[in-house]
């Protein structure tokens, strides 16, 4: 099997400076971005993709309603184009857990069971790549806002950050479990492999954390953010290795909360872990050669008048920490109470993008994508 796919050459990301730089950052709210849809579309917000092109920039978001991906034009504030997904037929694409539009007529879908679809903008299967591991069992596959496809030349390269039998695996055996893979696009043997990329020691010295992680890259460099760890994970593509940890920490995010199997799954798990900090999606802004690192605060949930599940669902209190492309901290800032919706974010040319239709706000509208546009001071923007 050969797939071509011609990306932008790549270096690695340059030495980490060890300057301290004083938050928060301010920032402002450049524009706002509105666009209506339609009754049968329901977006899926753990999947937003900003796309440039000649033609124009674009927001693709699957619809939970119906199988079907939607292009949204950005400047026309409107939908131009459908892709439909089949879940039944020669063009099947079984379980999808999110996808990667990577060029004109071409995407990648996350399916379960594990295995990478090839599609065109028919939503014709055109290759189909299995993702296994003899030495640890996947079951899951995915590319969202946290943990999307990354390309580098020939080379696709995915996660799958979750530990087999979380609360009876030992420290020692969790730091040994490979969470990495690539998928070498232009190769008829060994397609894919399992990088030697593994946690840092220590991870759960001060008790059982969430496993979970968001990634983004820059150039050669992945760069790897735990949701209850301040350690970055820088890695390099080319070399297939791990370069260096580097503590990123927010002065906002201080208690991890540690996972009990009695209280898992039950609203007793979810209160608790509400009451602490945590670290979201990470972000790379091209534009500005800056990441973002979004966090949810600590809330006691008795003081909000709405369920646990449903503060849960759009955390209130949300963060952004501002980093250099050398990992400094450049700065950090709090949005208001359910000024954002979770997960919801993206960058474009004008800036970062926030959603603020979160359904815990009075001023929820399920009629339209809105996002505010914002810039924060000290960066360079085109416009």
């Amino acid at each position: 099997m050969k797939i071509k796919i011609y990306l932008i050459a790549v270096c690695l990301l340059p030495a980490c400076s060890e300057k301290n730089v004083t938050p928060p950052v301010a920032l402002k709210v450049f524009n706002t971005l509105e666009i209506p849809i339609e009754n049968s579309f329901n977006p899926d917000r753990t999947r937003t993709q900003y796309i440039e092109t000649d033609s124009g920039e674009f927001l693709a978001i699957k619809n939970k309603s119906i199988p079907e991906i939607i292009l949204f034009n950005i400047e026309q504030k409107r939908a131009s184009y459908k892709i439909p997904l089949f879940s039944e037929g020669p063009n099947n694409i079984g379980v999808d857990n999110g996808f990667e539009i990577i060029g004109i007529d071409c995407l990648f879908i996350a399916s379960i069971p594990p295995k990478i679809k090839i599609l065109n903008f028919k939503g014709e299967v055109k290759f189909s790549i299995p993702i296994e591991d003899i030495d640890n069992d996947v079951n899951f596959l995915v590319a969202n806002n946290e943990t999307p496809f990354l390309f580098n030349d020939d080379k696709l390269f995915g996660a799958q950050p979750f530990l087999r039998n979380f609360f009876e695996i030992s420290e020692k055996k969790a730091i040994q479990v490979k969470h990495i893979y690539q998928v070498n696009l232009l190769s008829e043997k060994e397609i894919v492999q399992w990088m030697p990329i593994y946690r840092p020691e220590n991870i759960w010295s001060e008790g059982r954390r969430d496993e979970n992680f968001s990634w983004t890259d820059r150039y050669d460099s992945i760069i790897v953010a735990p949701y209850t760890d301040h350690r970055l994970w820088i890695i390099s593509k080319s070399k297939n290795t791990l370069i260096n940890y580097k503590a990123v920490k927010s002065t906002s995010v201080n208690n991890f909360h540690e996972l009990s199997q009695k209280a898992f799954g039950g609203d007793e798990g979810i209160i608790e872990e509400l009451k602490n900090d945590r670290y979201e999606i990470v972000i790379y802004d091209k534009y500005r050669d800056v990441f973002y690192r979004f966090f949810f605060l600590g809330v006691d949930s008795n003081e909000y008048n709405i369920t646990p599940r449903g503060l849960f669902g759009n955390r209130p209190k949300v963060g952004i920490m501002v980093i250099s492309s050398n990992l400094d901290l450049i700065g950090e800032h709090l949005f208001e109470t359910h000024q954002i919706q979770p997960w919801n974010y993206f960058v474009g040319r004008k800036g970062l993008y926030v959603s603020t239709n979160n359904p815990n706000r009075d001023d929820f509208d399920e009629n339209v994508l809105r996002y505010d546009i914002i810039r924060f001071d000290g960066l360079e923007y085109d416009e």
